[in-house]
């Protein structure tokens, strides 16, 4: 500051300069440096003093020493040297204590005690900031990082790395991407193929020097005034060309973090210190970092992170939690990057590295998808934006993407997004969740209506109630995993924000599907798939044969819209929209039939029509689940055989005699305690609103999900009693529930046939074995039957294991590595 030089003046009692016409100039090596020609005479070579520096860079002083060897210490002194590169002054100073928030009284001091301060400061002002030759820049990495570093890359303990990984080493330090540089030094630096810790710590200061040079560069670009100073905007721009990829808010934060005088302006230390700060977040803001803090501490259960480091699975889940699209593969690819100690497990700090390199692996990608559309590479036009997050891994729907685009605020372009803008969009994107504002109310209220016991979140039936209302039909089992994968803190509920979370996961995974069939039944060279094709496109989704009533409903809608070039405000208007005939047809050739009338007006579907189309076909079938009881037409099918077989006189009704006999079918372990039937015989009362003795199908269908909930909640109270008398793991028991729902019948069970499938993966299997296995299936059931639930194949599998009946366990071994050795071999 310029104060701060003034007052040094005066301290050293020097007298004032002489007349302009009577100063005579002094060569360079007597006179001083090259803008200062005058002064006192001072020896050749004197050594810059750290002191003087050290006075007039306050920001420099807060940051640390910078540690390593000794020898990289005084090649870093030699550095400093060198950047100097001028003879200086050999002046006595006093130590000036400089205080910036004090800094406008310092001058309006000095002005007021110094005459001569008043006549020169005008001339003086520009150049009150240093050149940007002389700052001087701290050595960012301290000692403890860069052998954590040096460690991680030393896989066989040697004492020496590759010099090809000092692009990955530098990578991982936070340090500006630039691999050709990177190793245009190391080349330089030597001629063998490895390096030890000295080394790597001198590779590290020439690095270093190489990135300050640049650095210099840069933000004199950046400086378009030449004052020595970056506004936001120029700062802004600057880390962006730089290749560092904050957002707006990070940037602002950590410009608030280090702008010490707090003047909206950078300096080159102070910007300097600003790429610090970012490498130590990551560049992420300060919310994110505290809700990954928050993730994290909740998978290792315990924010001291004591207790275990979570795996690169768990990570996947993580990052799909926050909103990223990665998949486990990619994970697995980048976390073997970040992993510190290689032991497949993640400290907080590697998980936020992990973060780092997910978004800078997205960036990139979103830069292919910003040259793959349009003609402008430096933009994505809005009308591909579908597309191009689809090519992501994010399936948005249309609605949300245009009210997503109006929280943007004015764009540089009316039918175009910059990079920035899309990074902005994506953010939003993650907010929300991908969901209107409308779906997300319907959402919230969804979730207050099914919380029970005055909780704040949803237990394992609610969510599977809730899934059902939306149209997601899942077992008990199935909503277990669900919950679990979304459950970090193991609770066993889901609060709001991770109800969202399942919510966009299943929405997502269903797009994505959808996505996937249409690549393989669409034309490659027109993207568009025959209207021909809907119904086996519609059972695929499904996984079972669709309602083509619906279909040709659906199909309508669209015609219309095409028809009439609208497009409608929300899939409501286009299911009540009295403009569209309404076609009441019969399941079979009928509805075929019906399919190709349709098809007359509209004979190809592009993807965005078949996202409609598919958009009106679900909510159909999701209002016929709620007239349903929250059953599917499937399994609508199979309750209403079993009802038509108890209606022997095809009245439509099933009196309650005939009904305990079905009762007594569907769910025997409830009707041979006088417990469950008494539960049955309050539901009858309840469901049977006329009180006539006699249940219509509706009816009916009611009372089987009041008896279907009832025996799910028994499963899951049984099976942890299972769990803990068993004394199995989280892992194991996710384990066998996958086998377990994968097999299962539309009951929920395992016939004693499908046991012996199962277990004769694994043992040979005669018919001694299958009679012993019938005997264990009685022996695990409490009523004796030969089938098994989820809780009763538990007990099963343990006691197969416990017992080792039939060397099961040595057979399982081989399997196991088997498919490991199938797994590792296609992934070379």
């Amino acid at each position: 500051p310029f104060a701060e030089v003034i007052r040094a003046v005066e301290r050293m009692q020097l007298e004032p300069l002489p007349p302009k016409e009577e100063r005579v100039k002094k060569p360079v090596a007597f006179g001083g440096s090259g803008r200062a020609r005058v002064g006192p005479v001072l020896p050749i070579q004197r050594p810059r003093l750290e002191s003087v520096i050290q006075q007039f860079e306050p920001t420099a002083s807060s940051s640390s020493e910078p540690t390593g060897a000794s020898s990289a210490s005084d090649r870093k002194k030699s550095s400093a040297s060198h950047h100097a590169n001028e003879q200086t002054r050999h002046l006595q100073l006093d130590a000036v204590e400089v205080n910036p928030s004090k800094l406008e009284d310092s001058r309006a001091d000095a002005r007021e005690r110094s005459p001569q301060a008043r006549i020169v400061a005008p001339t003086l002002v520009p150049e009150v900031p240093k050149l940007i030759e002389d700052v001087e820049l701290r050595f960012p990495w301290a000692e403890e990082e860069m052998r954590l570093v040096f460690q991680k890359f030393d896989t066989d303990f040697d004492g020496e790395v590759h010099k090809d990984d000092m692009p990955a080493m530098i990578l991982y330090l936070g340090a500006r991407k630039s691999p050709q540089d990177a190793m245009r030094i190391v080349e330089v630096q030597t001629r063998y193929a490895t390096l030890n810790y000295e080394e790597f710590v001198e590779f590290l200061g020439k690095y270093r020097d190489w990135d300050v040079a640049k650095l210099r560069e840069e933000f004199k670009v950046a400086d378009k005034d030449g004052g020595g100073f970056l506004d936001f905007e120029e700062l802004y721009t600057l880390l962006t060309e730089m290749g560092y990829a904050p957002t707006l808010q990070s940037a602002t934060e950590a410009m608030e973090a280090v702008d010490v005088d707090q003047n909206g302006q950078m300096d080159l230390v102070e910007f300097d210190g600003l790429r610090e700060y970012l490498r130590k977040t990551e560049g992420m803001p300060k919310a994110d970092v505290a809700e990954l803090r928050m993730l994290y501490d909740k998978a290792t259960n315990g924010s001291d992170a004591t207790n275990r480091e979570p795996a690169a699975e768990e990570v996947w889940r993580l990052t799909t939690f926050l909103g990223y699209s990665c998949g486990v593969q990619d994970i697995h690819d980048i976390a073997k990057v970040v992993d510190e100690d290689g032991s497949s497990a993640l400290s907080f700090e590697e998980l936020m590295k992990l973060i780092r390199l997910i978004r800078e692996q997205e960036k990139d990608l979103m830069v292919k998808e910003f040259a793959a559309h349009g003609s402008n590479p430096d933009t994505l036009p809005i009308e591909d934006l579908g597309l191009a997050l689809q090519d992501l891994g994010y399936f948005v729907s249309e609605d949300s993407v245009f009210e997503i685009l109006e929280t943007l605020g004015d764009l540089h372009s009316e039918d175009a997004l910059n990079l920035e803008e899309f990074s902005t969009f994506m953010r939003r994107y993650r907010i929300t969740e991908g969901f209107t504002e409308v779906e997300r109310e319907e959402l919230e209220d969804a979730f207050h209506k099914n919380k029970v016991n005055g909780r704040d979140a949803l237990r394992t039936l609610d969510v599977g109630r809730v899934l059902r209302w939306f149209g997601f039909s899942k077992t008990v089992q199935e909503v277990q995993s669900l919950v679990r994968w979304i459950d970090f803190d193991c609770s066993g509920e889901l609060e709001l924000v991770e109800f969202f979370k399942l919510m966009r996961r299943m929405y997502q995974d269903e797009s994505r599907l959808r996505y996937q069939i249409f690549d393989s039944f669409a034309n490659r060279n027109t993207d568009e798939i025959p209207v021909s094709a809907v119904s086996s496109i519609l059972t695929a989704l499904q996984g079972c044969e669709p309602s083509m009533e619906f279909a040709v409903k659906a199909l309508e809608f669209i015609a219309a819209d095409i028809g009439q070039g609208k497009r409608r405000d929300s899939v409501e208007e286009a299911a009540t929209s009295e403009t569209v005939p309404t076609v009441v047809g019969q399941e079979g050739e009928a509805s075929k039939e019906a399919t190709k009338d349709a098809a007359k007006s509209v004979a190809f579907l592009n993807r965005p029509n078949f996202e409609a189309f598919c958009r009106y076909y679900r909510h159909l079938l999701v209002d016929e689940i709620h007239a349903n009881a929250g059953y599917t037409k499937s399994e609508v099918a199979n309750l209403r055989s079993s009802f038509q077989t108890y209606d022997k006189d095809g009245s439509g009704t099933v009196e309650r005699a005939e009904l305990a006999k079905m009762l007594g079918e569907y769910f025997p372990d409830s009707t041979k305690s006088k417990e469950g039937q008494k539960d049955i015989m309050l539901a009858l009362a309840e469901v049977d609103k006329d009180g006539n003795g006699e249940l219509d199908f509706s009816e009916f269908l009611l009372l089987m999900r009041k008896c279907d909930d009832a025996r799910d909640a028994k499963d899951l109270r049984l099976e942890l009693e299972v769990v803990m008398e068993c004394e199995l793991t989280p892992e194991e028991v996710e384990g066998f529930r996958q086998i377990f729902s994968e097999n299962i019948d539309w009951k929920g069970e395992l016939g004693l046939e499908t046991l012996a499938n199962l277990l004769g993966r694994v043992v040979e299997f005669t018919v001694e074995t299958a009679e012993d296995l019938a005997r264990m299936v009685r022996e695990v059931h409490p009523e004796g039957r030969e089938v098994a639930r989820f809780p009763q194949f538990l007990r099963l599998i343990k006691k197969l294991t416990q017992d080792n009946y039939n060397h099961v366990n040595e057979f399982a071994l081989r399997v196991v590595r088997r498919e490991q050795a199938m797994k590792d071999k296609s992934s070379r």
